[in-house]
């Protein structure tokens, strides 16, 4: 029995399909990881499942015993409450008896002359509540807001003045708590540091129920999942097994693929020269005589012609043609190289401090950037990790210390907003304005990073993030920059887009400092790593 089915189910928007006969099934305590290039449809997939969209044709069946929880990537959290209350409403019916009991202890009088019904009644609530599990519930509720990143005092805030990440983890801590049969999680990671990535890592093993796993952390699918659900061409190919276990099975297919591509296509070829010979030979007869013979052999010759032809069209016929795999945008090798070199050392802080209304942030930090170096920076959300990054290039001032960048550096700033693009720019003009590339080398560019078409003329501030991070590497590739400062760089960057990234960065000869979470990007570039945690700055490697 699963707990949801789609049969052959159809899903577009403004005339373009995005699932096109979909079929597939999700057991109980199955691990999906959902995979797929942005836009693909995988958070389409994820709504039909809670029904806040409704398929074009086929059937999406959820099982009654379903409990799901959901968590998009936009949540927009509203309500009165705090940020702990929010956790704790995730089970209905604990927070009933919570409720009941604070308004039984807002009514009870003080001594000494309590109401003794009042009291009795209080009593009842208080046993009835711990009974069914309340006060243990709500340890775990505070150790789960803890496990994705709140300290204790931000427990009590209200909703109202979270920031955007602060309310996405709450409404994760939320989905946690909630004891679903089946867990939809779409990029939980986006709003997380790596504490709290590897939080949720070990919380996932644990849990029993079924997840279905939308996020760009090739670690955390690795650690977790336990089937891999690709989305590509409106079409879904599911099976069991890891995702490096997938993307073999994947490059083997392709390989298969190709393969029986081009000896049908050497079929085709000799197929088509042999009709050419056949069809010009019996028009040359033709028209060479009018010999009953001759012309019956030319005859009998234009009918092997005939013969050949429907031979032609039953290869290329659909239920027989061999595809061309479709390009990978993985083997896209995205070329970052600074048009000139500059002294070794780039940058240098010494004994930097910054504080915001009174409060420290960080004192006393040291840092060096030389040629050749790429410095990941990592720690706690809120640690100062972009504060010191824009420091070091003067978007910020320090309260004390001293901070040298080389006057020769040029330098790439892309904050995790990607703030510094122009938003009434279109794609082509932002490339055009920032590269000396003439305009068929704009266009092919942005081809190889899938803007194509009209899509080259859509304004920065109607791109999506994954389209504004792909826009990002259109600007990597010629920015000509020998610093890079990348915030969050593979933010909503899909895998192949991330491999591109990654490949990049990792010949890049010139400086980068970075900051990330994901754990697989951290290991393969940089050559050494940064933590700032408690107002101070460590290398861990």
């Amino acid at each position: 029995m699963s707990l949801v089915g789609f049969d052959n189910v159809v899903k577009a928007y403004a005339g373009v399909t995005i699932l096109d006969g979909v079929s597939f099934e999700i057991a109980p305590a199955c691990k999906v990881g959902l995979v797929g290039e942005n836009g693909s449809g995988k958070s389409t997939i994820l709504r039909l499942m809670t029904r806040a969209v409704e398929p074009d044709a086929g059937r999406v069946a959820v099982s009654r015993s379903a409990r799901i929880a959901y968590v998009p990537q936009e949540v927009g959290l509203r309500s009165d409450r705090t940020a702990y209350e929010e956790a704790l409403a995730a089970r209905p019916a604990l927070w009933e008896k919570r409720a009941q009991l604070l308004r039984l202890e807002r009514g009870l009088p003080e001594a000494p002359s309590p109401n003794e019904a009042v009291a009795a009644a209080y009593a009842d609530a208080v046993a009835d509540y711990s009974a069914a599990g309340g006060y243990r519930f709500e340890r775990e509720a505070e150790d789960v807001l803890r496990g994705v990143g709140f300290a204790d005092r931000q427990m009590a805030l209200p909703l109202e003045s979270l920031s955007g990440g602060e309310a996405a983890r709450v409404a994760l801590a939320r989905a946690i708590l909630a004891e679903p049969t089946l867990l939809l999680l779409d990029e939980p990671d986006n709003h997380l540091d790596i504490e709290g990535i590897e939080w949720l890592e070990q919380w996932l093993k644990r849990y029993r129920g079924a997840l279905i796993l939308v996020t760009h952390d090739r670690r955390l699918l690795e650690e977790v999942v336990d089937s891999v659900m690709e989305v590509q061409d409106g079409k879904v190919t599911f099976e069991k097994g890891g995702l490096a276990e997938f993307m073999k099975r994947k490059q083997e297919r392709i390989g298969r693929q190709m393969s029986d591509y081009l000896e049908q296509q050497r079929r085709v070829r000799k197929l088509r020269a042999a009709i050419n010979r056949a069809a010009g030979k019996a028009r040359g007869i033709e028209r060479r005589t009018i010999h009953f013979h001759y012309r019956k052999q030319a005859s009998k010759i234009a009918r092997r012609a005939v013969t050949l032809r429907r031979r032609l069209e039953r290869e290329l016929d659909d239920g027989s043609r061999t595809g061309k795999p479709r390009a990978q945008r993985d083997r896209i090798r995205l070329d970052v190289a600074p048009r000139r070199w500059h002294a070794r050392t780039v940058l240098r802080i010494e004994g930097a401090a910054k504080a915001f209304g009174g409060t420290p942030l960080f004192d006393g930090v040291d840092l060096e950037l030389s040629r050749g170096e790429r410095l990941a920076l990592v720690g706690p959300n809120g640690s100062g990790k972009t504060t010191l990054m824009e420091i070091g290039i003067g978007l910020q001032a320090a309260d004390a210390g001293d901070v040298w960048l080389s006057g020769a550096a040029t330098v790439f700033y892309c904050d995790q907003h990607l703030a510094g693009l122009e938003p009434e720019l279109s794609v082509y003009d932002t490339v055009a304005r920032e590269s000396d590339l003439g305009h068929g080398e704009v266009h092919y560019l942005l081809a190889k990073l899938l803007f194509r078409g009209n899509a080259v003329h859509k304004r920065v501030r109607d791109l999506s993030g994954g389209e504004r991070t792909r826009l990002l590497l259109a600007l990597l590739m010629n920015t000509g920059a020998d610093l890079l400062m990348l915030d969050e760089p593979t933010n909503h960057l899909d895998l192949p887009s991330i491999g591109i990234l990654q490949e990049g960065l990792s010949g890049f000869p010139g400086a980068v400092l970075f900051i990330s979470h994901d754990r697989a990007f951290i290991d393969a570039v940089a050559t050494d790593v940064y933590e700032l945690r408690g107002g101070e700055l460590s290398k861990r490697r």
